[in-house]
């Protein structure tokens, strides 16, 4: 029977991912799924999955032996992008190794659009460098593969951006320059990385996965105040980058990945600004037909992403 093993399911992603898996699983398959703390993962859930016959594991990208002891007599792993900016290639590379030494044959990631620059890493933005890393330590690893490049998830706007919009003075600071971006749900993320894992990618091919439609983050910000509050509540400023940089870093926004924001907006600087230039510079222009092919349903549109987050959107308009 063959045997896939799904890590980081306490995330989003992972989670989302463990749902669709068992939905699409075929009767002989064998799941096993992986958290680094199984604290994150609801009492309910984890019942749920054992009793459809998952083992749930704890299992850590920064301990090469709690990998190992999972990925015994795997087919395939797949292995989520981190937090962990700047570790995340060792990460990767402990996945990489542990798979090998298991005899796995199929490895499956999550990148990030913009990963294939062929600038030289110091001069990539800033999301993308560690991506890039990874996916070349899984090219030069020998193994089958699987590569998603997700664009920006939409869900990021409702739950990360939306929240500073009255810090602002009613304003969203953007540097997304008026270009449009593919954004993509998060939920659509999840369900092709498990189409993935089990198999339903082409061997050693990258997809770069969009939403169905590339649009202005005006056009976004439209939508949500023209839908919750009847009119443009809310201002779009599009700034410079230095100057958006400087609006938050004189706030105290941090500008350490490792500090904790204390402000309502809980993204670091250099996150935050990569944020406008992956849609300023056309990285997400393009929109693909990969969530399609690999789920077998229409990736979910800017209006059906917005609805899920009403409520919280009504707090901050």
């Amino acid at each position: 029977m063959p045997k896939y093993v799904l890590t980081g399911v306490g995330g989003n992603i992972g989670g989302i991912a463990a749902s669709y898996a068992l939905e699409i699983a075929q009767k002989d398959t064998v799941l096993s799924f992986t958290s680094s703390d199984l604290d994150k993962i609801p009492a309910h859930t984890l019942e749920e999955w054992k009793t459809k016959g998952v083992t749930v594991s704890a299992a850590s990208y920064d301990d090469i032996d709690s990998l190992i002891r999972v990925f015994h007599g795997a087919d395939a792993v797949a292995f989520i992008s981190t937090w962990a900016f700047g570790r995340r290639p060792q990460q990767a590379q402990n996945v990489i190794d542990a798979a090998k030494a298991c005899g796995v044959r199929r490895i499956c990631y999550t990148s990030f659009v913009g990963a294939d620059d062929p600038a030289p890493v110091h001069a990539m933005p800033f999301l993308p460098r560690d991506h890039k890393q990874t996916e070349a330590l899984i090219r030069a690893s020998g193994l089958e593969y699987n590569i998603q490049r997700n664009c920006l998830y939409l869900d990021n706007i409702p739950t990360l951006f939306a929240p500073s919009w009255n810090f602002c003075g009613g304003r969203w600071l953007s540097n997304s320059h008026h270009v449009p971006g593919a954004y993509v749900a998060r939920e659509d993320c999840g369900r092709v990385l498990a189409a993935l894992l089990l198999g339903r990618g082409e061997p050693n091919k990258v997809y770069q996965v969009t939403g169905p439609e590339a649009v202005t983050d005006e056009q976004i910000l439209h939508s949500i105040c023209e839908n919750l509050a009847g009119d443009d509540k809310i201002q779009f400023v599009d700034l410079p980058d230095e100057e958006l940089k400087d609006y938050w870093v004189r706030r105290g926004l941090p500008t350490d990945v490792g500090e904790v924001s204390k402000l309502p907006m809980k993204l670091c600087v250099d996150d935050l600004l990569c944020c406008g230039e992956m849609v300023a510079k056309g990285y997400m222009a393009k929109t693909s037909n990969a969530v399609e092919i690999l789920t077998g349903r229409k990736p979910l549109s800017v209006q059906d992403v917005l609805n899920k987050y009403q409520g919280l959107l009504r707090e901050v308009l």
